[in-house]
């Protein structure tokens, strides 16, 4: 037997990004509630925490003694598919989910340099659908979550401008399932089970995969002060590519209760259980037999984000921030499958051509005089996937982005931050299949490929913990 939407989709799964994350392409900006409520424009301006270990690593210098941040971001998405054939609207089924953070740093007091670790989710992502969505042959549910590692170490060098970086150690975990269409699925005799009449869209198992991966890279960053009311700095983080070698591949079968018609091309008696004739693809040493693996690499981009701050007004920040990620090296995926499996020929590449996303982002801090802190931010991403590359797995889009929060002290040592944001986009028509090298998809464009529109909202709650002792 032969599948290749199957192998199509698990390529995929290893960076699975769908509309169930805030950032553009796979990546998720929500470490530390105080940048939530800012809209991420942070570099220049720190949110004076330990959460500086990933915005800017150069302004830790500026903290004072040991500094602790935790929290966790939950991220509850609506989104959903309208179909060009039918008209009718497939909701998603994407769970909430909490990326964590938690930075420790230390600065002596008067000292010039900083050390601190802090470990970040800057790429991740989950999406699923209902039972009845058409495109689950091509995703029923993915998920990504890459957790981040950083040692850090800041110095200024002087008055007024600090280095900092560190190495960064990776580990990402992969996890998709997906439903197995039977009309796609040779029967003998040089035909499909479609051409025996079964009709497409019929379930006959699932497929489902997961696997673990890691990599190393690095976070280096900088920061200024121009006179005494602007502020500049800049950070960027390297690529990283991680391998997800022997990832676990498992088949199951789902009974259909079909039978085959008189005067079939097999040459069976009329009543034969289709079912019994599927089983054979599941036995030992056939293209879905259990103990299988998969292996491919998935690039995690890199990051390069700048920004400028003022300080001016009484008890007031205002800050903008660029930030870029390279997507261009996500071009093609390929995916090897080891066993029965490779030599049916379902190892493929997918074609995804991805281009580089921008983004600007506003922020603006306000200090009570009760001593709690209000925060707003917005900010504009622009999606990296091009017209030919929104799928169910990863049906990007370009998505505004609006915010706020709220620094509240808690005694002498303790800050509560929460935030608040809304992602509001304008929709995007996309496609229920892929496109893998050498296939006729290869050269189509997205007016032929596109047979719907993707639509998605999302709304973030962040909440963090800060101590100082």
């Amino acid at each position: 037997m032969k599948f290749h939407r199957l192998s199509r989709c698990l390529v995929l799964a290893a960076l699975v990004a769908p509309a169930a994350m805030e950032a553009q392409g796979f990546g998720i900006n929500e470490v530390g509630s105080c940048a939530v409520a800012r809209g991420f424009a942070v570099t220049s301006v720190p949110c004076n925490d330990a959460s500086e270990i990933y915005w800017n690593p150069a302004s830790t210098v500026g903290l004072q003694g040991w500094g602790l941040y935790v929290g966790a971001a939950a991220i509850q998405v609506n989104g959903g598919f309208n179909a060009d054939s039918t008209g009718r609207s497939y909701p998603g089924d994407v769970p909430v989910r909490f990326p964590p953070h938690v930075f420790l740093n230390y600065t002596p007091r008067g000292a010039k340099w900083a050390v601190g670790i802090g470990s970040y989710v800057p790429y991740g992502l989950v999406s699923q659908w209902k039972p009845d969505f058409p495109g689950r042959f091509e995703s029923q549910k993915a998920s990504l979550a890459s957790d981040y590692i950083q040692p850090n170490f800041a110095y200024r060098i002087a008055p007024g401008w600090s280095i900092g970086g560190g190495p960064v150690f990776g580990i990402s975990s992969v996890e998709l399932r997906q439903a197995l269409d039977l009309a796609a699925v040779p029967a003998g005799a040089g035909v499909t089970f479609g051409q025996l009449g079964i009709p497409t869209g019929t379930q006959f198992g699932t497929a489902n995969l997961s696997g673990t991966g890691t990599a190393w890279g690095f976070n280096l960053g900088i920061h200024g002060k121009i006179g005494p009311d602007w502020q500049i700095g800049a950070r960027y983080l390297s690529e990283m590519k991680f391998k997800y070698n022997n990832a676990d591949v498992e088949f199951t079968q789902q009974l259909t209760g079909l039978v085959l018609a008189g005067n079939n091309p097999l040459g069976f008696p009329p009543g034969t259980p289709v079912d019994a004739l599927i089983a054979t693809g599941f036995a030992p040493g056939q293209p879905f037999s259990s103990g299988q693996h998969v292996s491919t690499e998935i690039d995690h981009p890199a990051q390069f984000q700048a920004g400028l701050g003022y300080t001016g007004f009484t008890n007031t920040t205002i800050t903008v921030d660029y930030a870029y990620i390279d997507y261009k090296s996500f071009k093609m995926l390929n995916v090897k499958f080891d066993g029965p499996a490779d030599a049916a020929g379902l190892s493929r590449s997918l074609l995804e051509d991805y281009n580089g996303s921008n983004s600007i982002r506003f922020g603006l801090e306000h200090a009570f005089a009760a001593g709690f802190r209000g925060r707003v931010g917005f900010d504009w991403i622009g999606s990296p996937a091009p017209d030919v590359s929104v799928t169910p797995l990863l049906p990007d889009m370009d998505r505004r982005n609006y915010s706020l929060g709220i620094g509240l002290p808690v005694g002498a040592s303790y800050t509560v931050d929460a935030s608040f944001l809304h992602v509001d986009t304008s929709g995007r028509r996309g496609r229920r299949v892929d496109r893998t090298a050498g296939s006729v998809e290869e050269n189509e464009t997205a007016a032929e490929l596109n047979s719907g529109f993707y639509t998605l909202n999302a709304n973030v709650f962040s909440l963090s913990l800060k101590v100082n002792f």
